[in-house]
């Protein structure tokens, strides 16, 4: 009876094993689909999905396809991923904001851990850049001076990740803003007079910086920026960690390891490639690959962190 328990258990192992591998190796046999949360329109990370997807479909040998499905903050998007079927067709391109503050503010009918990172992948340059001609050069000559002069902060809105690590600089710096957010924020604002200080990225300040109009204080990067590599990061100069914007790629949590596996290493391997390399420096986002168990430590870390500043700021209990 023993021996025969001990053959049935071999043989039931047995067949489990050749079911996921035969269904593993039959993976993928139909399109693959990469959901992105906000319009096409003017958009980097549809823009460089798009550009990726016939690399990867060569990989994968089936068609890989870009869907923009943006509305609710990315909030809608991603509670689709969430709740989709957890089989590697789908995946999702999604932004540290719907990741994690969006959800620490209780805006999200999912949780953080319902979604699988594949990795984080690239961020946005954001950068807090005053007027050139402004008595301060970097945030620890912005926190001196804010200690006895007003300092007027322009941003889009408290809960937006750039305006959250703007705060945690004051905060740090033992100063305080005189904070406003702009539904239409721009470069402008600052050149104008109307704010000191704003929170926008390299593309949208960069024709100021160069004639002369504007200058960069800090990057919100976890390196430095590229086209300006004399001005430090957040974190170097030691006003908070190495946040950033980021953008990652999920898949539902339920998706089996080696199918998110395979859709890790194909969308790394694409992304390494010269010509995406050359194609998001081109459009001015930074890439920098970070595997599943790093992305996975960061957002956790993030989650603490973030809802630190956002309680002492009142913006949640």
């Amino acid at each position: 009876m023993k021996k025969n328990r001990i053959y049935l258990m071999l043989s039931v192992t047995l067949a489990v094993f050749f079911l996921t591998s035969s269904a593993f190796a039959a993976w993928p046999k139909k399109p693959i689909q990469i959901m992105i949360p906000w319009p096409a329109a003017n958009d980097s990370t549809t823009a460089v999905a798009s550009v990726m997807a016939p690399l990867m479909s060569k990989e994968l040998g089936v068609p890989v396809k870009v869907v923009n499905k943006p509305g609710g903050s990315a909030v809608l998007a991603t509670n689709e991923l969430a709740n989709s079927r957890p089989d590697g067709y789908t995946i999702g391109l999604i932004s540290i904001g719907p990741m994690i503050t969006q959800v620490l503010r209780g805006k999200t009918p999912y949780k953080n851990q319902d979604l699988k990172p594949l990795g984080l992948v690239w961020s946005m340059r954001f950068t807090l850049a005053c007027r050139a001609d402004a008595p301060y050069n970097n945030l620890k000559e912005l926190a001196e001076y804010g200690k006895t002069n007003d300092l007027r902060l322009a941003h889009w809105g408290l809960g937006a990740v750039p305006t959250l690590v703007a705060m945690n600089v004051a905060k740090k710096g033992g100063f305080q803003w005189k904070e406003t957010a702009y539904n239409d924020l721009n470069a402008l604002l600052v050149v104008r007079g109307d704010a000191d200080v704003v929170t926008l990225s390299i593309p949208e300040i960069k024709d100021y910086v160069e004639a002369g109009k504007m200058k960069v204080l800090a990057a919100m990067l976890p390196e430095r920026l590229f086209d300006y590599p004399d001005v430090a990061t957040v974190a170097e100069q030691g006003f908070g960690d190495a946040y950033s914007i980021w953008f990652g790629a999920f898949v539902p949590k339920k998706t089996p390891d080696d199918i998110a596996k395979k859709l890790s290493d194909t969308f790394f391997k694409v992304l390494a490639t010269p010509k995406i390399q050359d194609y998001i420096t081109k459009i001015g986002i930074i890439a920098h690959p970070t595997g599943p168990e790093a992305a996975r430590k960061q957002m956790d870390s993030e989650l603490a962190n973030f809802g630190a500043i956002m309680k002492d700021l009142k913006i949640i209990k």
